[in-house]
């Protein structure tokens, strides 16, 4: 049925509204924020724990690995020691073996250096990776071809000339000829 109030405005009785209130404009923009921030940080925080758990995991099972191959290690670690030893008495072994072929190559090469008309007469050991050379020849020409021959060569460098004389040789004629004796310092390469 159909009711109509005819009272004036002013003394009509409102009727009973539900009315509902909006919280502020402020307050839902809190929300949202606060929201749109955790939602994010807590899935990331659930990942992030999850992968810890697989890497423990992970860490666990290489540790029982570990221990299970421990003997295969040990062995392989002795294996790689005894072979660093072996490779070092190797290279002693392979020094000494071109150090004994050292002064048979340094001579042999030495005789090649020496120019006509020139003689040695002495070459001695002066120290570790030192050689003297002592000679003779006609003219000193000759012992600057030998110096320059020998700082040619690979097995020589630093040759100086500590000692140049001229002498007076006797030969088997009655002509006296001049000699000039010297001596000579270089480093032998290794």
């Amino acid at each position: 049925m159909i009711q109509v109030n005819l009272l004036p405005k002013e003394e009509r009785v409102p009727e009973p509204s539900l009315a509902v209130q909006a919280p502020r404009a402020r307050v839902w923009v809190t929300a949202l924020v606060a929201g749109a921030l955790v939602l994010p940080l807590g899935g990331l925080y659930v990942m992030q724990r999850t992968k810890i758990s697989s890497i423990k995991a992970d860490i666990q099972a290489a540790e029982v690995e570990t221990r299970k191959l421990q003997p295969q290690i040990d062995r392989i670690n002795q294996l790689m020691a005894e072979r660093e030893q072996l490779n070092m008495r190797l290279a002693v072994v392979q020094e000494l073996t071109r150090q004994r072929f050292l002064a048979v190559e340094m001579l042999d090469d030495l005789a090649t250096q020496v120019p006509d008309y020139l003689w040695l007469t002495k070459v001695a050991e002066a120290g570790a990776g030192q050689i003297t050379v002592e000679g003779m020849t006609f003219t000193n020409l000759m012992v600057a071809e030998l110096m320059s021959r020998m700082e040619d060569s690979r097995l020589f460098e630093n040759v100086n000339l500590t000692v140049a004389e001229k002498a007076k040789k006797q030969g088997n004629s009655d002509v006296e000829r001049p000699v000039y004796t010297f001596t000579l310092t270089a480093r032998v390469k290794p």
